[in-house]
């Protein structure tokens, strides 16, 4: 019976090999290089092929989630970065110390867009509620969403 058990674990663990090998071997060489020019110390590399035919790739880069959006041509799109609150420029600290108040920061992402913008998102909330921010380079708030929570956490407009 252990023999049989080592046999069954030997050859799912194959089989899972072969297909995540066979899902980055179908990937575009020039997606493959783009983020391999910046990204080749990552772990954790997940890729999900987005409806517009754009990649999108979640990995692990020290320590921190990332998440970059790569057109079918190489063409970078977006980076998102889940970052801590001393990581925030003086500005957009000051922003989110405004809105705070009795709340606790539960996220924080900077975005960095094809463009070149530049943006942050900030996660506050408490039992009953969640407030998300969105705010620019200058540390201006542009868009602020309020949502309240069930008793069983669940998210509700």
């Amino acid at each position: 019976m252990e023999r049989r058990n080592y046999y069954e674990t030997f050859l799912f663990i194959a089989l899972f090999s072969t297909s995540t090998f066979a899902q980055k071997s179908t990937l575009p060489v020039k997606v493959l290089k783009t983020f391999d020019k910046n990204y080749s110390n990552s772990a954790d590399v997940v890729w999900e092929v987005k409806s517009k035919g754009d990649y999108k790739i979640k990995f692990d880069l020290e320590g921190k989630k990332n998440i970059v959006e790569i057109d079918e041509n190489g063409k970078w799109k977006k980076t998102t970065a889940h970052i801590s609150f001393d990581q925030l420029p003086i500005e957009i600290q000051a922003s989110v110390n405004e809105q705070k108040k009795n709340y606790e920061i539960t996220d924080v992402k900077v975005i960095t867009n094809d463009d070149k913008a530049t943006f942050y998102k900030v996660d506050l909330g408490d039992e009953n509620k969640t407030i998300k921010l969105d705010i620019n380079e200058k540390g201006k708030i542009v868009k602020s969403e309020t949502k309240k929570l069930t008793a069983s956490k669940d998210k509700v407009d």
